[in-house]
């Protein structure tokens, strides 16, 4: 008797637990969808008109990219080309010859966003949150200048494979990273990540 009372207790507790998984997955799409309108308002319709946010964030990773470039031995500067009407880039210099455009879209703010967003969207203790979003956001900023630099290497020593690279391999590289950095969140310290794991209490 009481074991066929254990089993109905544990196919209640999975029952509920499979219901709530549903009700956090539904309300985290639709903080997504709330979330990426919003941005997509904000930062389409204010921060990339105005461009000043965009430039800063810019600048910095072409900052530290000079700085990586230049610890390891090579002489860099900054010049500002147009790239075409009303765009400007800027471009790192490596022992004279131009090997690296910086333009907006280079400087992280988007990818950042979407990481920042999803931290956001899936339930979890705010500590948390705010430290994975401080913690994380330093990170993506730190491997996409880690990105510029091989970046620049590859146009100094294979030009050849510069254009694939920059399109495919350390975009995927890049985004791999992000999706570890949001998997351990996940996993670890979100809501739902407890949720799926009813060993863990």
């Amino acid at each position: 008797m009481s074991f066929f009372l254990l089993e109905e207790c544990v196919e209640y507790l999975f029952y509920e637990m499979k219901q709530n998984l549903k009700s956090v997955l539904r309300t985290f799409l639709i903080r997504v969808v709330i979330l990426f309108f919003g941005w997509l308002i904000f930062y389409q319709g204010f921060v990339r008109p105005d461009g000043r946010v965009d430039h800063w964030m810019s600048m910095r990773v072409v900052d530290l990219t000079r700085i990586f470039l230049s610890a390891i031995g090579h002489d860099t500067n900054t010049q500002f080309r147009p790239d075409g009407p009303g765009i400007n880039s800027r471009y790192v210099y490596v022992d004279g010859t131009p090997v690296l455009s910086v333009a907006d879209g280079c400087n992280g703010i988007e990818l950042m966003a979407l990481y920042v967003g999803f931290i956001i969207a899936f339930p979890g203790r705010w500590k948390y949150k705010l430290a994975f979003i401080f913690i994380g956001s330093g990170l993506v900023y730190l491997l996409n200048v880690i990105r510029e630099v091989v970046l620049a290497l590859n146009y100094m020593f294979f030009r050849e494979t510069f254009e694939f690279n920059h399109k495919y391999t350390y975009v995927l590289i890049v985004y791999s990273m992000v999706f570890l950095i949001w998997r351990f969140w996940l996993n670890k310290y979100s809501g739902i990540g407890k949720m799926s794991s009813p060993n863990e209490q």
